[in-house]
């Protein structure tokens, strides 16, 4: 059947267009222009549909959703709006519209709305239809609800009452029809909402139905309430409640007589059997019955005769009417017999005559009797065996027993001592402590110590501890006291000597307290997970940490600081388990900014010889290595004299190299300090203690340079009278300088490559292998890439050489230098030749910072030397200085400056050091003069001089 649209709309352009559209894709399609034609189009017939425009004439589009539904009909309405009209979509939901189609239509989106609208209409229908069938299914659920006796009331999954049962018990507080809605829980009394609530919680978790039962107004009510699951989840309960109030009451009456029965048969400690007289079988027992026959599972049923030995004897008896058997064997399950005694009363029921017999098993008589005298026996002989002092007396403190390590204690004899007064051997103190408890003793204290000093036989003083037990008679009252003392004396000296040594050892740990305290540097401990276990005062002012809440904290989040070198040296300590000594950091504290520290730490070791963690400790030597730093400046780097940009390059160049064993090779000049660098190498590293040989290459013969290095043994050539250690050997754990290494002949540079490589070698006529820890350092003034390219120096050695090379700057590029060296060597040889020099001439130091220096440092020495030497002491002047030297600065014998300009370094320092170079330093150093004549390379004095002539001095 076709959908059936109904358009309703007031332009007939419009109307007839969406009308056509419709029809052609074959639905059925009703027209109206106004208000009154829509509402006779539903009376005839509901549409699937309405297309209706927002404005029919006086009344409005969205009134047929009314019409529609006062018919019934459930429609979905799509409005026709103008298209300029301003928030259609508002008007569409204030008023219950599906949608809106603007005007003039859309052709692709009218489709599209249709397609719409005939799903919703679908829909519409199913949800219709499925309201009906809820409204019937709702019909036989009400009618189930209240078929019965029982109140029955549906909940949803939150308690909710769904519908409420009118017949039944008054189970909630008001009527069933105003209960729906409400939640259940809050319709009961407290105590019964309580109960239902943990009950319903249960059933929502379990999904199991539960039940429990009230008192409501003295009538017992069962409540049942049971869950409803959908798949796993929980769609509601229902609670189900009837009056069992009758019913109870006639099951009580039974209960309390089988109760009370039972329970006197169950609270009797001898064997209960109900068994029928002349049959002998067994119709009832108690649990003490089972367990003295060794029955576990219940014994009726069982014969009489099954339980006796000679039965016909004892049953004749109980049904000739004897109540009493004095003495007879009974067996039990597993065939064992014990004697027994038993009572029988008998009485008559439904016409059977029932015997009640009393068992009582006699066998444990005789056991408790041997057992006596065994532990009298056994008493005695442990009492007697015993190293403690025992005795017992009466409370009136007679002695009634001592055993024989009492009486050789106090040097008595057994039997005489019995009858005296135990109290005296007590000081008065403790004999009134001890009447005390006596008075007190009774079954909540019948135990009573005292540490006692008392004196031995043989006059020694020795402390017992007596143990005082009350022996209790049938009332309670104390009828004896046995006493066990055991001498404490040397436990009491153990104790007091560990008293001695907790107080020692608390000292210590107070004296460690105050010193960890006191440190100024920081004291940080961490176990194995690196969490902090303890940290001194110093931690908290030098690295910023919050002490109060450091411990048990990872160290990382202690101290968050970027790099953190100390966590790097824990890290490495808890890795390796070894120490760490030395190490300087950086590292930047909020509140202090940059600091140098020197972490040193150690392994924390427990008590079983096992690293738990780890110390650190923290030195502050921010100010130390700033004046270190500013004194290396000014002082040069062990025994190296400079303080030019090029030579702090290489002092920081050797810090680091000092502590490697890395290859060396250090070029240079001849004068520039290549052997004080080696030296310096040396001896600021590890190697130290250890010997540092020097060879010089180019001193030697090949043949001689070889057994020099590698040593030879005897008769390896002609004159090796005996074996003779090589300077390889000798430097062992040290170092070994070859200086002009570029000199070695090829088969020495084979043999020292392989040393370097493989750190082995073979003394001059020996065939076994030696090895050898030592560091090469090399030092050459010649041109070793050169050397290569000319195929007079190995190629791979130069290489395996070149691992770190160190240049050194020839005097000439380093003219800062020169004042500097030019003081230490007049304070040298001060020393040396007893003579107090104080300054160079400023004439002469002038020539020294205009001298290109070929020779380097070893020249500007040697001429100030012969200077040191010639003059008195003082000032060093122009007339002490080598003639040749002189001469060579200011031309032969003339007295005037040499012809040509000086070329290279000094001819720009010639050039820089002239008034326009020196105004120009002077304003680049805003006026400092001390900073101007550093960066000319020219002593002070020097620029005060030049000043000075030039009328500048001001």
């Amino acid at each position: 059947m076709a959908p059936i649209f109904l358009v309703a709309e007031g332009d007939h352009d419009i109307r007839g267009l969406i009308a056509d559209t419709l029809a052609g894709k074959g639905h059925r399609v009703e027209t109206a222009g106004t208000m009154a034609e829509a509402c006779a189009v539903m009376a005839r017939v509901e549409p699937d549909v309405i297309f209706a425009a927002l404005d029919l004439g006086s009344h409005h589009g969205y009134d047929l959703l009314r019409v529609a539904g006062d018919a019934g009909y459930e429609v979905p309405l799509i409005l026709l709006v103008d298209a300029d009209m301003d928030d259609p979509g508002g008007v569409v939901v204030r008023f219950g519209a599906m949608t809106y189609l603007k005007k003039p239509v859309d052709r692709r989106r009218f489709l599209m709305l249709v397609c719409l609208g005939l799903e919703m209409k679908a829909s519409m229908v199913r949800e219709r239809d499925r309201g009906r069938r809820l409204a019937r299914m709702s019909g036989f659920l009400g009618a189930l609800v209240n078929a019965g006796d029982e109140t029955v009331l549906l909940l949803d999954e939150e308690g909710g009452v769904l519908r409420a049962g009118e017949r039944g018990v008054p189970l909630i507080q008001c009527p069933a029809a105003d209960a729906v809605g409400r939640p259940y829980l809050s319709l009961l009394p407290d105590g019964s909402a309580r109960l239902q609530g943990e009950a319903m919680a249960r059933a929502g978790v379990t999904l199991l139905p539960q039940r429990l039962r009230e008192q409501r107004d003295g009538s017992t009510l069962d409540i049942l309430i049971r869950p409803v699951p959908d798949g796993d989840c929980l769609a509601g309960f229902v609670v189900i409640a009837r009056d069992i109030t009758a019913s109870l009451c006639t099951e009580a009456g039974l209960a309390g007589c089988e109760k009370r029965y039972r329970s006197v048969c169950e609270a009797a400690r001898a064997a209960i059997l109900v068994f029928e007289r002349e049959s002998g079988v067994i119709l009832d027992c108690n649990e003490a019955a089972r367990k003295l026959y060794g029955y576990d599972e219940a014994m009726p049923g069982l014969d009489m005769a099954e339980l006796l030995d000679g039965s016909e004897r004892v049953l004749e008896a109980i049904r000739a009417g004897v109540e009493r058997v004095p003495l007879s064997r009974h067996r039990r399950k597993d065939g064992t017999l014990f004697p027994a005694e038993m009572s029988v009363s008998q009485f008559e029921h439904e016409g059977r005559e029932i015997c009640t017999a009393y068992v009582q098993d006699v066998s444990h008589r005789r056991a408790v009797e041997e057992a006596l005298r065994e532990g009298a026996r056994l008493y005695r002989a442990v009492v007697e065996d015993q190293t403690e002092l025992i005795c017992r007396y009466t409370p009136d403190g007679a002695l009634s027993f001592v055993n024989e390590a009492y009486a050789k204690f106090f040097g008595v004899d057994e039997d005489e001592v019995v009858g005296r007064e135990f109290f005296p051997i007590m000081a008065g103190e403790e004999r009134r402590d001890q009447r005390a408890w006596l008075r007190e003793a009774a079954a909540g204290r019948p135990v009573f110590d005292r540490e006692q000093r008392v004196t031995r036989h043989d006059g020694q003083e020795r402390w017992v501890l007596w143990t005082n037990r009350a022996v209790l008679d049938q009332f309670g009252a104390v009828s004896e006291i046995q006493t066990v003392g055991r001498d404490i004396t040397e436990r009491r000296e153990a104790e007091r000597a560990l008293g001695l040594a907790m107080a020692e050892k608390e000292q210590y740990r107070l004296n460690l307290e105050a010193t960890f305290r006191s440190i100024p540097d920081a004291i940080i401990t961490v176990d194995s997970e690196l969490r902090v276990i303890a940290t001194n005062s110093a931690a908290g002012s030098l690295l910023g940490i919050d002490r109060e809440r450091a411990n048990g904290v990872h160290f990382s989040e202690v101290l968050p600081v970027p790099g953190n070198a100390c966590l790097s040296v824990l890290k490495q300590v808890l890795r390796t388990s070894r120490s760490v000594h030395g190490y300087e950091a950086e590292f930047t504290i909020p509140a202090l900014g940059v600091r140098t520290a020197e972490l040193n730490c150690t392994p924390l070791i427990d008590q079983d010889k096992r690293h738990s963690g780890a110390v650190l400790v923290v030195r502050d030597i921010s100010r130390i290595a700033d004046l270190e730093k500013r004194l290396q400046e000014r002082q040069g780097f062990r025994g190296i004299i400079g303080r030019s940009s090029a030579m702090q390059d290489i002092y920081r160049l050797l810090e680091q190299l000092s502590s490697l064993d890395s290859t060396v090779i250090i070029l240079g000049e001849s004068g520039t300090g290549k052997e004080l660098v080696a030296e310096a190498l040396h001896y600021g590293g590890s190697r130290a203690g250890h010997p540092m040989v020097k060879v010089n290459c180019s001193a030697l013969t090949e043949s001689l340079l070889e057994s020099e290095l590698f040593g030879h043994v005897r008769g390896a050539f002609t004159g090796a009278i005996r074996d003779k250690a090589g300077r390889i050997q000798t430097a062992e754990g040290g170092t070994l300088f070859l200086d002009e290494i570029g000199d070695i002949s090829p088969l020495i540079q084979l043999k020292l490559l392989r040393f370097l490589e493989q750190k082995e070698y073979e003394r001059v006529g020996e065939s076994r292998t030696s090895v050898a820890d030592v560091r090469i350092i090399a030092a050459t003034n010649a041109d070793l890439r050169g050397s290569v390219r000319r195929g007079a120096f190995r190629e791979d050695l130069y290489y395996r050489l070149n691992v770190m090379p160190v240049s050194l700057p020839p005097l000439r590029a380093r003219q800062a230098d020169i004042p500097l060296l030019v003081d230490h060597f007049l304070e040298l040889f001060s020393s040396q030749f007893g003579k107090a020099f104080e300054v160079v001439a400023g004439e002469v130091m002038d020539l020294f910072m205009s001298y290109a220096w070929p020779g380097n440092i070893r020249e500007l020495r040697h001429i100030l030397e012969h200077a040191c030497i010639l003059s008195p002491g003082g000032e060093i002047l122009l007339k002490h200085m080598r003639r040749d030297f002189v001469d060579h600065m200011f031309g032969s014998g003339q007295g005037a400056p040499m012809a040509g300009p000086p070329t290279g370094p000094v001819a720009a320092s010639g050039r820089a050091t002239g008034r326009e170079g020196v105004l120009a330093a002077l304003e680049r150093c805003g006026g400092n003069k001390a900073r101007a004549a550093r960066q000319l390379g020219i002593h002070r004095a020097t620029l005060y001089r030049r000043l000075k002539g030039w009328g500048l001095a001001d």
